[in-house]
C-alpha cells in the first residue's frame, strides 16, 4: 500500500461522517427515518474508523521498519533489472503462468528500487505489505540473474473461491544470501506457529 497516511485520513474522515450521520436522528426535530440514519452512519463509522485505525497501525510499523526495527534483509534493484522484472511480470500474471502479484511495480525511473523485508511486514520501493503469517503458503526464489523472491498466499473466501496472490520482486545480486534468510525466517515462523504446511 502506497501513501497509508491518505488512505488512513480519508477511512478516518469517513467514519467520523458515519458518527455524525448516525447522530442526526437523535438532534433533528423530524425523527422519520432514524432507524436507517443510524444503521447508515454506524456502519459506515465502524468501518471507517476500524480501517483508520488498522492503518495507523500500519503506518507504525513501516515507519519503524524504515528506521532498521525488524528489518532482516534489505538491498536496493536496479532501476534497468527492475523494469525488465515489471514487464516480464506483468505478462506472466496476464498469460496465467504467475499469481497476481500484490506489490505495486511502479517506480521513479532511473532510480533503485529498495527493498525491505522485515519480521512481520515488507517494503518494496514504499510499496508496504504485512505478511499475513495464517495465509502463507509458501516462500521461494528462482534462479537468476536476477533471481525472484516469491511469497505465496492464500486467503480464504466464504460462499467464494480462495483468493490466490503473492508478493513476488527481484534480488539483487549481492543479496541472494539475504533472501535465502527471509525464505528460512517465514519458513520457521509459519512451523513455529502453525506445524508443517
Amino acid at each position: 500500500m502506497r501513501n497509508p497516511g491518505r488512505i488512513r485520513n480519508l477511512t478516518l474522515a469517513a467514519g467520523l461522517l458515519g458518527l455524525l450521520s448516525a447522530s442526526v436522528p437523535f438532534v433533528a426535530a423530524d425523527r422519520a427515518g432514524q432507524g436507517a440514519w443510524v444503521l447508515l452512519g454506524g456502519m459506515v463509522a465502524a468501518i471507517g474508523l476500524g480501517t483508520a485505525f488498522t492503518l495507523t497501525l500500519n503506518m507504525r510499523r513501516m515507519r519503524s521498519l524504515n528506521v532498521g526495527k525488524g528489518v532482516i534483509a534489505r538491498w536496493h534493484v536496479d532501476p534497468t533489472i527492475w523494469s525488465r522484472f515489471a514487464v516480464d511480470d506483468r505478462n506472466a500474471e496476464r498469460d496465467g503462468r504467475k499469481l497476481n502479484n500484490a506489490i505495486s511495480l511502479r517506480h521513479k525511473q532511473g532510480n533503485a528500487v529498495e527493498v525491505i523485508v522485515g519480521d512481520d511486514c515488507l517494503q518494496v520501493g514504499g510499496d508496504f505489505h504485512r505478511v499475513p503469517l495464517a495465509e502463507l503458503k509458501g516462500v521461494g526464489m528462482s534462479a537468476g540473474p536476477p533471481s525472484i523472491l516469491e511469497l505465496r498466499f492464500v486467503t480464504p473466501r466464504p460462499q467464494q473461491s480462495d483468493m490466490h496472490y503473492a508478493f513476488r520482486f527481484p534480488v539483487a545480486i549481492d543479496a541472494e544470501a539475504a533472501a535465502q534468510g527471509v525464505i528460512d525466517h517465514y519458513d520457521r515462523r509459519y512451523r513455529a506457529k502453525y506445524g508443517a504446511r
